[in-house]
């Protein structure tokens, strides 16, 4: 009796260290498998981590991209500056504003930057005559927690290069086209003066809260294309016949969390 006892216990003991075993290989294999296809969500790029999915994915899905970049700079160049005689803390000697600015450096790209300050515009401190057609190129950096800690930035061209009132949107102070990047509303507007023109589009700047932003800006006689990066934003009438054309850029309103907005690397060219 004493030996069948001990048989039996023997195989329960038995069977119930093989169920475990098989138990927690099963386990195993499940959280292998998952670790698995963690890894190839990674490699082909489905999945992203938490703090960079918001971001990559408005990045990823930016509209308006062509399939061929139709932006081609003009081939004589009118003038260029990447501040680089300029010294930190004071305004470039090529431009004036009607506030205030000043050239820093950043510690993540290269070269100098105009701090761009509240409320304020910027024009060239230097009369260029603008052929019919040319190109504009610059580039932007928003330093900010959150985009929408920018508030609406614009630029365009004016009919004069007068300094003495910003200029925030196309309708005032000798402004004629004005593109707003509505940071907080992730819109951009168009508006021209002289064709009493207003257009606007959504645009993803929940994904420019720390980015640089590349600016192409064409004009062919009345017609204007505007580009972000690689995506037409703009093409269409913005101008009346003989208009003059003086660019200029104008800062966000106001910031928000210590938000900043650089501006650099311009360049003027003709077609």
């Amino acid at each position: 009796m004493k030996t069948k006892l001990l048989i039996l216990c023997s195989i329960v003991l038995l069977t119930t260290t093989t169920v475990q075993a098989q138990f927690w290989k099963k386990i195993k294999e499940k959280v292998e498998d998952k670790a698995t296809e963690k890894v190839d969500d990674v490699l082909s790029g489905s999945e992203e981590t938490a703090e960079n999915t918001s971001e990559s994915s408005s990045r990823r899905d930016i509209p308006y991209i062509e399939e061929v970049f139709s932006f081609k700079p003009g081939g004589t160049l009118l003038f260029e500056d990447h501040f680089i005689d300029d010294q930190k803390g004071l305004m470039p000697k090529y431009w004036k504003t009607s506030g205030n600015g000043s050239i820093v450096e950043l510690d993540n790209y290269q070269g100098k930057w105009l701090m761009m300050a509240e409320n304020s515009t910027y024009k060239l401190d230097t009369l260029i005559n603008l052929p019919e057609n040319f190109t504009i190129e610059f580039e932007l950096i928003t330093s900010s927690d959150k985009a929408e800690d920018l508030s609406t930035m614009n630029f365009g061209f004016a009919k004069d290069n007068s300094v003495r009132a910003t200029l925030l949107d196309a309708y005032n102070d000798g402004a004629v086209t004005s593109t707003e990047f509505q940071f907080h509303n992730e819109d951009i507007v168009h508006s021209s003066n002289d064709m009493d023109a207003y257009h606007s589009l959504s645009f993803p700047f929940k994904g420019y809260s720390n980015a640089k932003i590349k600016v192409s800006i064409v004009v062919q006689g009345r017609e204007m294309r505007v580009y972000i990066d690689k995506s037409k934003v703009l093409d269409r009438t913005m101008f009346a016949t003989g208009t003059t054309r003086f660019f200029y850029i104008t800062a966000p309103l106001h910031y928000d969390k210590e938000a900043k907005l650089f501006f650099g690397n311009f360049k003027m060219a003709a077609m």
